[in-house]
């Protein structure tokens, strides 16, 4: 699944090629993926324009005039593609919104292998607010050494579980979890209320590294997520400890573990992270 690196990648590349045009049209097939029948979609965003290109946690939020809020979850498999109208068609597409600008013609893409992924319309700022709220501070963002802190030690889950729970730290999913985990030397499963100070301050740099470091590669390609334009995340290549199982530790030469946590794959050094 997409997570803040590869959700934040997108969002950067959207917001600079198709803030300022304006929803033309919508085609879309049976509606599996939206949250009002289709053509009420229609009906309510064709002719409004795209102000800018936002984003809560692993949501993709394009505000458009008129206080109208089109969201994107890309959930396993979901994809965001900015095409040309006269570009080859792409595997699995289940939405296509066409965008106008002067006459500049693109299309945006929703393409869903699983369909897991949803197309969701608010219509003013507070249905925005509501949802904003039910998530947790992001690292990048709001979350403060303090606040994570605080929501570590109230809590008796595995400190992975806690974060990924995205109404407590938003945006962080298990790549991200997984290599942080190890970089700070903790066990996924230690209890989040059981670990040290000096080990707090560790993980929320490890996290703010990992994530910084998903940016820089454009996110992972490991699975389904692609770029705007259909091109590949790099992260993939520096993975820490994700998806590496019996491969030898970057530090120790110990082969990685992989285990099931919370229903998730979780891979980590059994010697690096006691």
């Amino acid at each position: 699944m997409p997570e803040l690196p590869e959700v934040e990648t997108i969002r950067r590349q959207l917001n600079e090629e198709i803030s300022g045009y304006t929803i033309s049209g919508l085609k879309a097939d049976a509606g599996n993926n939206f949250s009002h029948p289709v053509g009420e979609v229609r009906k309510l965003i064709t002719g409004l324009k795209i102000e800018k290109v936002d984003r809560q946690a692993k949501v993709l939020i394009l505000s458009l005039t008129g206080h109208y809020h089109l969201l994107f979850h890309l959930k396993m498999t979901g994809r965001l593609l900015l095409r040309a109208p006269s570009d080859r068609g792409d595997k699995y597409v289940h939405a296509v919104f066409a965008l106008t600008t002067g006459k500049n013609r693109l299309e945006l893409r929703f393409a869903d292998a699983r369909k897991f992924g949803y197309v969701k319309l608010l219509k003013s700022d507070e249905e925005l607010l509501k949802l904003r709220s039910g998530y947790g501070p992001e690292p990048l963002k709001e979350l403060a050494l303090n606040n994570f802190r605080q929501i570590l030690s109230a809590s008796r889950r595995a400190v992975k579980t806690v974060l990924l729970d995205q109404s407590k730290i938003s945006g962080i999913g298990n790549i991200y979890a997984n290599d942080a985990l190890w970089l700070a030397g903790i066990a996924p499963s230690t209890p989040s209320n059981k670990i040290t100070n000096g080990r707090i301050n560790k993980l929320f740099k490890a996290l703010l590294i990992v994530l910084r470091r998903g940016l820089r590669y454009g996110g992972a390609s490991d699975n389904s997520y692609v770029q705007i334009h259909g091109e590949a995340g790099s992260y993939q290549k520096h993975f820490l400890v994700y998806k590496r199982t019996q491969e030898p530790c970057i530090k120790c030469k110990t082969p990685i573990q992989r285990s099931v946590l919370g229903g998730r794959g979780t891979f980590s050094c059994p010697k690096c992270q006691r």
